[in-house]
């Protein structure tokens, strides 16, 4: 009776270390590919964009510097140059989906490579021996340093981020920290609008630093909302949260702008 009852009272093994470390690495590995998509996302969303931009650009300075008396709407690189626009808005939008804010929003300075290639390449724009070094070599230094900081921000990104349902925005709306975020925002925003109309202080550093600001609050946004819809695509439905249509009218709002 003893052998039998401790037979049946064999206590099961504890998982060793190495079950503990696969089951970590596999955790970590599936964020760190949803950090990859996001960012790969963003990285093409944004060069789509910049491609796009500079395609109506050359068609608004070609119609301009010739006498087709067609208007821009009817040329076929303007719409072209439209349907890139919302191709990389779209990959700019789910990207969100995929990583958090610390890493996506960085990777827009990949559009300044972009940029650089396109005036060097494609606009052939005249520049003089002198400006060699002020122009091109500092082009190339700032566009490997952003190369850099892509990767390092993939590879040490936060690798967890939060689902974007309706509840957990509705809590954080409410919690004292993004409170503090929009008092501090409001405040900023209103100091540095009454110096830039009453005081006359429209440097660029001022524009930059109000569309900063803005920025940071359409950002957030931006992440809740694509979150949101995704989930209910994936069968999650968010679509009853009123929050939901409140920051898509504020992002389409700050988006026409």
């Amino acid at each position: 009776m003893d052998g039998a009852h401790s037979a049946g009272l064999q206590l099961q093994p504890l998982p060793t270390t190495s079950s503990y470390m696969s089951l970590s690495s596999s955790k970590g590995s599936f964020s760190y590919k949803e950090n990859l998509i996001g960012a790969l996302l963003a990285i093409f969303g944004h060069l789509v964009v910049n491609i796009a931009l500079n395609l109506q650009k050359y068609c608004h300075i070609h119609l301009a510097g010739s006498k087709d008396p067609r208007a821009y709407f009817k040329t076929k690189t303007w719409w072209l140059g439209l349907l890139l626009l919302l191709l990389g808005e779209l990959g700019a939008f789910t990207s969100y989906v995929f990583a958090p804010l610390s890493l996506i929003m960085p990777l827009s300075a990949v559009s300044m490579i972009a940029s650089a290639i396109i005036e060097i390449i494609f606009i052939k724009e005249k520049w003089k021996p002198k400006d060699l070094v002020k122009r091109y070599v500092l082009s190339f230094v700032g566009c490997g340093l952003v190369i850099v900081g892509t990767y390092l921000l993939v590879t040490f990104a936060p690798n967890s981020h939060e689902k974007m349902t309706g509840k957990n925005i509705a809590r954080h709306l409410v919690s004292w920290p993004f409170l503090l975020y929009m008092l501090v925002t409001i405040v900023l925003f209103c100091l540095l609008l009454y110096f830039y109309k009453e005081k006359n202080a429209n440097s660029i550093i001022m524009i930059l630093l109000l569309i900063a600001l803005l920025g940071s609050m359409t950002v957030v946004m931006v992440k809740a909302v694509s979150g949101m819809l995704v989930l209910s695509i994936q069968g999650n439905l968010q679509l009853d949260y009123t929050i939901l249509y409140v920051m898509f009218v504020y992002y389409q709002a700050t988006f026409l702008s």
